[in-house]
């Protein structure tokens, strides 16, 4: 049988810590009370030391420490009780070491929460199954190109391509699902215009931003990226499933521009008989 040995966490070593200082300080008051101040002060000192200090300079300090304090008890004989001589050469070592324990928890913690911001804002700005930019990073594109239209840009192209039934693909196997979703993005990066900016909205949904491309271009293009569409599939349970795909395209000029949201709008009104038109082809 085995045991998983639970690690402890910074909120949980932070609470045994002010456990042990008024544990530690309340003992020396009823032990001797003009000993509550001495300990008090080597308990700040081995804090500070463990928090602030390297730790191969605090091991060698803590060493010195011990060996100076061993020699000053051996001096004091039997006046002092052997509690207190104890607590006397511990304190310092005891508490620096807590220290650096606790400094390593909350520096790991600090790279850890770093470290998931960075992804955060990474998967904000890329998918990392299409590797392709996302909906935030697209936003920023289209009210950039929008905000500017210029003689030499008086046109832009969104076409909208969805992948039908995602949710029972998702549902089926995620796995393979991610699989078509990499298909799919590196068709459409092998095939479209370089000047073309591909985004990936998630559930399926790719938009394709064609600027200086007349609208009959974009419509002949997206018949090819159709057809080669047909050689993506779905395997499951050992089978090729056909997919299905939806279409749409919307034009966007200096004398009708469109917030993204009424675009994302419009786009998806459109593919709403797409599907519908396709079957019957």
């Amino acid at each position: 049988m085995k045991y998983k040995i639970k690690t402890l966490t910074l909120e949980t070593l932070i609470l045994l810590f002010i456990v042990v200082i008024l544990t530690i300080t309340i003992s020396v008051g009823l032990l001797d009370k003009y000993l509550m101040i001495p300990i008090a002060v080597m308990m700040l000192l081995g804090i500070i030391t463990g928090f602030f200090i390297d730790r191969i300079i605090l091991v060698w300090l803590v060493t010195i420490v011990v060996f100076v304090g061993i020699a000053l008890i051996l001096n004091i004989g039997s006046q002092v009780s052997g509690v207190i001589k104890t607590l006397l050469l511990v304190t310092f070592p005891f508490f620096s070491t807590i220290s650096v324990v606790m400094r390593s928890q909350v520096l790991s913690r600090n790279t850890l929460i770093n470290n998931r911001k960075l992804i955060m804002r990474k998967m904000e700005k890329k998918n990392l199954v299409t590797k392709t930019p996302t909906q935030a990073s697209l936003r920023k594109y289209y009210d950039k190109i929008v905000s500017k239209f210029s003689d030499r840009e008086p046109l832009v192209v969104l076409t909208l391509i969805s992948l039908a039934y995602y949710e029972q693909w998702e549902y089926a196997d995620q796995n393979q699902l991610f699989q078509v979703l990499l298909d799919i993005s590196t068709l459409l990066k092998e095939n479209r215009l370089p000047s073309e900016r591909i985004f990936y909205f998630g559930h399926g949904e790719f938009i394709i931003v064609s600027l200086r491309i007349k609208e009959d271009e974009v419509n002949s293009l997206n018949l090819e990226t159709r057809q080669q569409l047909n050689d993506t599939y779905f395997e499951l349970n050992g089978k090729k499933q056909e997919l299905r795909y939806q279409f749409a395209s919307l034009k966007i000029n200096q004398r009708e521009p469109l917030k993204f949201d009424d675009a994302l709008k419009k786009l998806h009104r459109k593919q709403e008989t797409d599907l519908i038109d396709e079957y019957l082809l």
